[in-house]
């Protein structure tokens, strides 16, 4: 009884430490699914931009699911050149190869009975996705230098920033892989389109960053909140975390909107140049139909993906086949 006690207080902290900040709607539907899903074995496949914290969501999928007294496993596979990955993810017996001079565990034994999370998917070499593929299929791993298999038990978590859907179609990722991955779908949606999380996400880390600093926790003037909601915050929840750091460790007492903006508005700046002609269409001279209606397909579709945390969930938005509307884009030259 003690032991479980002891279990369930490291989860409750670990929980605690892990938990997602946000009461925006669409965290509220990711927090829902969190739940929902965690209930079953399914494999995940979580789709978001860099910094909008996919490691983060998939932690709490561990802890809220049977699993969470098991290893919860983190691989960054864009991290790992690719013929060392193979050797962490499948590990590696004794004397197998030229500097192989003990047994090597692989990630996949570690996360037995657990959650591994392969972060970066869409990295993975050729070799590594249909070793992987097998693994799933056959919940059996191969070591290198191992003539018998290991039974494996792992519920997978991946996760990416790229459009798998899009790199499928052009032959970079496989197929089979693919949707034994994508069993249940989660986005999780850039930080700009989360309102007032904004300022939830900035106070907690104000906090957490003058605990760290041991300083007084600065104050925000009303215009310093405008700037933040203003801001596009194209790094996410990451760039916004580097951000507060910044300013506690350069704090006076109250953080202004100036201060906000110096780490800011060159970013600002470029990106208002960048989107400029996109919101304007040219209609000074007569062109043919075609012309125009290619113009505003090409400038519809461009905005539809980037509000989108994928081409697959861009295409469900269009109303279109995934496979139609990888051909849409790649006729107008949208990749």
């Amino acid at each position: 009884i003690k032991s479980d006690n002891r279990l369930n207080k490291n989860i409750e902290s670990l929980l605690e430490a892990k938990k997602i900040i946000g009461d925006s709607t669409p965290m509220q539907e990711l927090k829902e699914h969190i739940i929902k899903y965690a209930k079953s074995d399914a494999n995940i496949l979580v789709n978001g931009a860099s910094g909008t914290g996919k490691e983060l969501v998939a932690w709490n999928i561990h802890l809220n699911s049977k699993r969470k007294y098991e290893n919860f496993v983190p691989i960054n596979c864009g991290s790992i050149p690719g013929e060392l990955l193979e050797s962490e993810l499948f590990g590696y017996q004794k004397g197998s190869f030229t500097g192989a001079g003990a047994n090597k565990q692989g990630l996949f034994e570690i996360a037995d009975h657990g959650t591994l999370f392969l972060d970066e998917v869409a990295e993975l070499p050729h070799s590594a996705q249909v070793k992987l593929l097998r693994v799933i299929q056959e919940g059996e791993i191969e070591k290198i230098g191992r003539t018998t298999k290991i039974s494996v038990n792992v519920r997978i978590i991946a996760a990416t920033n790229k459009d798998l859907v899009s790199l499928v179609g052009e032959g970079k990722f496989r197929e089979d892989l693919y949707y034994r991955l994508n069993v249940v779908p989660i986005d999780v949606v850039p930080l700009k389109y989360r309102g007032d999380d904004i300022l939830l996400l900035f106070n907690h880390f104000l906090e957490y960053f003058s605990i760290d600093f041991e300083i007084n926790k600065p104050t925000l003037d009303d215009e310093a909140e405008k700037v933040l909601l203003n801001y596009k915050w194209p790094g996410n929840v990451r760039e916004l975390r580097n951000v507060v750091q910044r300013l506690v460790l350069n704090s006076n007492g109250t953080i202004t909107a100036k201060e906000i903006s110096n780490p800011m508005i060159l970013r600002n700046h470029r990106m208002n140049i960048e989107n400029k002609n996109l919101d304007t269409m040219n209609f000074d001279k007569v062109v043919p139909l075609k012309e125009i209606e290619k113009e505003f397909r090409t400038k519809y579709i461009k905005y539809v993906k980037g509000i989108s945390s994928s081409d697959s969930s861009a295409a469900e938005k269009l109303g279109l086949a995934p496979s139609n509307f990888y051909r849409m884009c790649k006729e107008l030259g949208l990749k």
